[in-house]
């Protein structure tokens, strides 16, 4: 489908807002957000009652929402990219340390798509700048649910360990970092890496790696889960199996790829391969 004229709009200045980061003007990119985001505002979209809209940046966002609300209806995901101009605006504050109005752009954005892991990083990051170190734990451990991809379940652990790390609860922060880095990328392992380091320094090398069964009793008293969210797993399953069944692979491939890469199970990697086999 061809964009609309306001989607086109709000993708020319965030363009040209990415142009101006890299030309390190940062206050310059965040004007020309600012200036969109009243534009749009003036516009007073999607408030006909009809239905609940969301702009949602992919299928599992959307899936997810749905399995997660199953009382709101109808959702409607929406074409003009708001929660990327909301978010976007919000980091670039954020970068300025303009936390409070970064506060409120990214809450904004969030609205829009409230199954964005990434959005909701960008807004526990405020507080972490706060040093509003209770806050920082419970927007973290809120994220889980909406964690599907496994870089984002890394962050989550980080932010656990920083926490931990400012509260000086060392043997817990050791942990929140290993098991970090068994779900990063290469950049998240080298981050877990160097906090490791740095409590192994602070500590003297009295901090110590805690059993699995001690991580699960950090998990029970502070409210975070030891691995993925069992519910994102058996949504990706079910969406991906029904797929299957209506011989639609390309959607069956999507959905159950991310419940493999959480799982990491061989059945689910001979199901791939035989779609792959299939779509070729």
């Amino acid at each position: 489908m061809q964009a609309n004229a306001l989607t086109k709009k709000i993708n020319d200045a965030l363009a040209q807002a990415a142009t101006l980061v890299e030309e390190k003007d940062v206050a310059a990119a965040a004007d020309i957000l600012r200036q969109e985001i009243e534009s749009v505002e003036k516009l007073n979209l999607y408030n006909d009652g009809q239905a609940d809209y969301y702009d949602f940046n992919t299928l599992m966002e959307m899936v997810m929402f749905q399995s997660q609300h199953p009382e709101l209806q109808p959702v409607a995901d929406i074409e003009e990219p708001l929660n990327r101009l909301y978010a976007m605006y919000g980091s670039l504050l954020l970068e300025q340390g303009k936390l409070d109005e970064a506060e409120e752009a990214l809450a904004i954005a969030m609205d829009w798509n409230p199954m964005s892991a990434d959005i909701a990083f960008e807004h526990a990051e405020i507080f972490k700048q706060k040093k509003d170190w209770e806050k920082l734990k419970e927007l973290t451990t809120a994220i889980f649910p909406i964690a599907y991809k496994r870089r984002e379940i890394a962050h989550c652990y980080r932010n656990l360990g920083y926490y931990f790390v400012e509260k000086q609860m060392w043997d817990e922060a050791v942990g929140c970092y290993l098991l970090s880095m068994s779900f990063a990328d290469a950049e998240g392992r080298y981050q877990a890496e160097l906090e490791l380091k740095y409590i192994h320094e602070e500590t003297e090398g009295q901090a110590q790696r805690p059993s699995i069964g001690a991580m699960r009793s950090y998990g029970e008293k502070y409210g975070f889960p030891i691995g993925p969210d069992a519910k994102i797993i058996e949504t990706a399953m079910q969406y991906g199996k029904a797929m299957l069944a209506n011989k639609k692979y390309e959607h069956a491939n999507y959905f159950l790829d991310i419940a493999y890469k959480l799982t990491e199970s061989k059945e689910l990697k001979e199901l791939i391969d035989n779609i792959n086999k299939v779509l070729k």
